[in-house]
Formats: structure tokens, C-alpha cells, sequence
């Protein structure tokens, strides 16, 4: 790369998309043709992205066997694409101009007057999501890049006023260092990602840097029920509000009920009362969130009852917790969860529909299978029936030859009562034979497990409609 990327993006006319299906890949290229870029891009294969941006109108070349950026003057690339890709390699070659998406985001994001940052571990697509659609629902216009289509809007990217932008800001590869928001919302800190970190100091450290990058008013919202975000904050010389279950925490949700698929619960600022709040996601998780997300857009200057209002009509995000189909006895979600606390807190909110649960897990990466293939072995004790998949490398080496087997003799070790491994092609089979399919069925896993999710809700309903 030859100069900053401010000024590269100065320059640039046409923006190429190296990975454009990609969620993050995808809702930036749709924020930068909005923006005034000519904007195209490549990917391995067609997907639901891909004809999305095609009817969008951002050209999309398959196959990514041929070079197909004659005319563009800058490559975006991602993590996700290695040094050896064919486009990426040639681009480099060429002496065109090749930024990291996060380089471009962060630039485009570092500009606006006012910046939200959502970032951490696990919550940040729901807790993203949750603010993009109040300020979308209160006419705010924001700009707005989550990872995940919101499911009341059905894309991943809103368009609007330059000068307000929120965004789910990636930490998995260290990316999130860029930024330098005007609001940083934590949800949380964990071990997640030992494929960039090796170990969870590293991740604090990074985040340590993350945070000491100036900004105006620089406040920090993180949850007052993380010990680890409490440690590293109190470090830290930020202005910080806290939120949280806690009475004490500067903003609480308080007086909780799960109700199925949706709950309520108080919310307070300080000690005092400010609100009941009804959302229509499931689980304590994203009550959570929720309080996340209040506490921001208060401090944007939005109403308590007014952000109540909109949170009620908020469904969610894609593949968290999503409803994939309902009918008679029989639910189908599927779910990202592929850490073992998001594996847990998922479980534990489909467990207060109180109907039997059939759990389909995907590990997704070898990297993170090894490091917490003992953890997995224990958060699935309140399944019925499980079943495990093959895990989805997502283009990892393996030299440690990590499979499924490893939370298999975990689960066995467990004494589990109902476990069985399903190569993914056999799946659906395997559940259409199963005499009386009821209860929740869940497919969980970062990986193309939301594929076999598809597939089975597919074959549900031609069922249906036969």
C-alpha cells in the first residue's frame, strides 16, 4: 500500500471487492457505492449476498479463476483472503492501491462527527443491530454496518447521514485498533480467536491499545457484569458508564421475565425507574443487549419510552436466534453461536420454551475446537438430543488433525444421554427419519451449518404444501 488510506480513498474511483459475498465485505461495498465509489468485486461461488448485490447493481465475478479489475483503482481485501489469492496477489503485483477492509471502514468511520463502535466477544451484531434500528425507527438516519442483515430491514448496511455512524467493529484479527470512535460499547471479553491471540492477556493488551486511541467525547459503555472489562477499565481514563443486571451499575435491567421467544424487564438509571422495556428476541443474553444499546442512545440524547417503543418491534438479526419455521409442535432455529459461553446462553434461551430440545453443532475452525474442545463437552448437558457435524475449517491447516471426535469423547465422557455425529450432507435425512420430530429443533455453528438449516426448513414446508 502506497501512501494512507485517507488519502487512497481520496483518490480512488472504483472500489474491487476481493470476497464481496462475505457479510462485512458486502455491507461495505453497499455503503461505499451509496457514497459515490463505483464498486465490484469477486467471490468463490453465488450466494444469497451475491445475487443481492447483483440486483443491487455492484457487478459480482464468480470463481475467482481470472482477473477481473481492469478498470478498478483499489482492491479491498479481508482477513478471510490469504497472501497466495490469485486477485490479491496480482493487485499487489500491478502496484494498484490495496487496502484491508477494515483500513477502509475505519477511515470512512474516523470521519463522521459522531461514531458508535460496538465491539467485544459475543452480542455485538444484536447489540449493533438494536441501535441501528431505535436511530433508524426515531429518524435519525444513521449509517449503519452490522454483521448480520437485520431482519426488519433485511440487509446488513443502512444508509444515511455520513456524520452519525454506527458499526460492529471486528476484534478477531486486531482490526478494531483502527478505530477511533466518539462511543465504544463493550459487551464483553473473552478468549475467542486463538487463530490471531494467544491468549486472553493479548486480547486485553489489544484491547488496552484500542482504547488509548484519541477520540471526542471517547466514552466507554461496557457491562458491569464482566470482570474482565471492570479490570481493564479501571485502568483506563476514559469517561465510562456502566450498564448491566446489577442495581448498582449506572443503567440496569432490572425485575427480568423471559416469556418464550420474547421478555420484559425494568430499566433503570441509577436507582431510579425509568422504563419497561418488551423485546421480541429471546433470552437473558440479549436482555442484556438490550440495556447496552439503551444506555448508548440515551446518551445520544434519545428517550427512554421512545427507545422502549422501537425495541419492542425489533426482530432480530440474521442466524441469532433466528426462526426459521413454525408449525403445529415443531420450531426450527438456527443460530452463530460458536463459542461455548454463545452455545450456552443459546441453549439456555430456547430451554425456557420448556419443549424438548435437538441441538445440530458445527465447530467452526480447528484453531478454536482445540482450544476449547473440554468446554464443549460440557455446555450441551441440557440438550435432548444432540448431534454433531463435522467441523468447518473456514481455510485453517490442521496440523494437530482436530476433528468432531474431540467433543465426541468429551460428551461420552459426560456420559451425555443422546449424542450421534451426522456427516452435514446427511443431516436433514437424519432428522426427516426421526419418528415425530417435535419440540425446538437448533442448528448452531458459525460455519455453513445455516446451509443445512435451509435445506431442512425446505423440505418442511414442501412437505407442508403437498
Amino acid at each position: 500500500m502506497n501512501g494512507s488510506a485517507d488519502l487512497i480513498l481520496k483518490l480512488a474511483r472504483h472500489a474491487y471487492f476481493i470476497g464481496i459475498g462475505g457479510v462485512g465485505m458486502s455491507a461495505l461495498a453497499r455503503v461505499m457505492k451509496f457514497l459515490g465509489w463505483k464498486v465490484s468485486g469477486s467471490d468463490v461461488k453465488a450466494n444469497a449476498i451475491t445475487h443481492a448485490l447483483v440486483q443491487e447493481g455492484i457487478p459480482v465475478h464468480l470463481g475467482q479463476n481470472a482477473l477481473h479489475f481492469e478498470d478498478a483503482d483499489l482492491a479491498v481485501y479481508s482477513t478471510a483472503i490469504d497472501a497466495s489469492h490469485l486477485e490479491l496477489k496480482a493487485a499487489r503485483e500491478s502496484k494498484m492501491p490495496v487496502l484491508h477492509r477494515a483500513q477502509v471502514l475505519a477511515t470512512l468511520f474516523n470521519q463522521a462527527k459522531t461514531s458508535v463502535a460496538v465491539t467485544g466477544t459475543h452480542g455485538k451484531t444484536t447489540t449493533s443491530s438494536m441501535i441501528a434500528y431505535v436511530l433508524s425507527r426515531c429518524g435519525k438516519k444513521p449509517m449503519c454496518l452490522v454483521g448480520g442483515d437485520l431482519l426488519n430491514f433485511g440487509t446488513n448496511a443502512l444508509f444515511g447521514d455520513a456524520n452519525l455512524w454506527v458499526s460492529e467493529v471486528d476484534e478477531s484479527d486486531k482490526s478494531h485498533e483502527l478505530y477511533s470512535p466518539s462511543y465504544t460499547v463493550l459487551t464483553n471479553l473473552e478468549d475467542d480467536h486463538p487463530e490471531h491471540y494467544r491468549d486472553l492477556k493479548e486480547v486485553e493488551q489489544s484491547f488496552e491499545r484500542f482504547l488509548a486511541r484519541p477520540c471526542n467525547p471517547g466514552v466507554v459503555i461496557y457491562s458491569k457484569e464482566d470482570p474482565i472489562l471492570g479490570r481493564l477499565l479501571n485502568q483506563i481514563d476514559r469517561p465510562k458508564i456502566r450498564f448491566g443486571f446489577a442495581p448498582d451499575a449506572d443503567f440496569s435491567a432490572q425485575n427480568v421475565q423471559l416469556n418464550g421467544m420474547g421478555s420484559e424487564f425494568d430499566f433503570f438509571e441509577t436507582a431510579f425507574f425509568s422504563t419497561r422495556v418488551h423485546l421480541s428476541v429471546p433470552g437473558l443474553h440479549n436482555v442484556l443487549n438490550a440495556a447496552a444499546a439503551m444506555t448508548l442512545l440515551i446518551q445520544l440524547g434519545l428517550d427512554p419510552d421512545e427507545i422502549a417503543s422501537a425495541l419492542t418491534t425489533f426482530q432480530g438479526a440474521r442466524r441469532r436466534l433466528e426462526k426459521k419455521w413454525q408449525s403445529g409442535d415443531l420450531l426450527v432455529i438456527d443460530d452463530y453461536a460458536h463459542h461455548p459461553t454463545e452455545v450456552q446462553a443459546s441453549i439456555r434461551a430456547l430451554r425456557q420454551l420448556g419443549h424438548r430440545l435437538t441441538v445440530i453443532f458445527q465447530p467452526h475452525r480447528f484453531s478454536r475446537t482445540r482450544r476449547f474442545f473440554k468446554e464443549f463437552g460440557t455446555v450441551f448437558d441440557d440438550v435432548d438430543d444432540l448431534i454433531l457435524t463435522d467441523v468447518y475449517g473456514a481455510g485453517e491447516p490442521n496440523p494437530d488433525k482436530v476433528d468432531i471426535q474431540w467433543i465426541y469423547r468429551q460428551l461420552m465422557d459426560r456420559k451425555h444421554p443422546s449424542v450421534k455425529v451426522v456427516a452435514k450432507e446427511a443431516i436433514t435425512s437424519e432428522l426427516l427419519s426421526r419418528h415425530r420430530l417435535t419440540g425446538t429443533v437448533a442448528f448452531l455453528g458459525a460455519g455453513d451449518i445455516g446451509d443445512i438449516a435451509n435445506e431442512f426448513t425446505n423440505q418442511l414446508k414442501n412437505f407442508a404444501t403437498a
